[in-house]
């Protein structure tokens, strides 16, 4: 093996190929970061050092989903905003919306028992 693969899993003489897997996660990064410096398709950098070209392109994928997460975890500020008011009061105890545009509606001195049954249509 190479120069490059020094202080990794693989020894001298050693492919990672035959190297019993799990790697650590350390080393797992380290290779993701070595693919990326080395300009190399994945394809020819996992010729170069013996890689499995799923596993490295796994372990180039699993740091970009690492940041994602860090990078959104801050907290999450809230702003009040001021409606204007209400230019007129409403008298309505209900208000719906069917998906074709129709309004309905209903009275806030419409009796429940009625209420419940116009659900129950909708």
């Amino acid at each position: 093996m190479n120069e490059h693969c020094e202080g990794l899993s693989a020894t001298a003489g050693e492919t990672l190929a035959s190297k019993t897997f799990p790697l650590s996660e350390e080393e797992k990064a380290e290779w993701a970061r070595r693919f990326r410096k080395s300009g190399l398709s994945i394809r020819k950098f996992c010729a170069q050092h013996d890689l499995p070209r799923m596993s490295l392109w796994r372990w180039v994928n699993r740091g970009k989903q690492i940041k994602d997460p860090v990078a959104c975890s801050a907290p999450v500020q809230f702003e009040e905003i001021k409606l204007p008011p209400r230019a007129t009061e409403s008298h309505w105890g209900a208000e719906m919306t069917l998906p074709n545009g129709t309004v309905l509606r209903l009275s806030r001195e419409l009796p429940m028992a009625l209420f419940e049954q116009l659900l129950r249509i909708c």
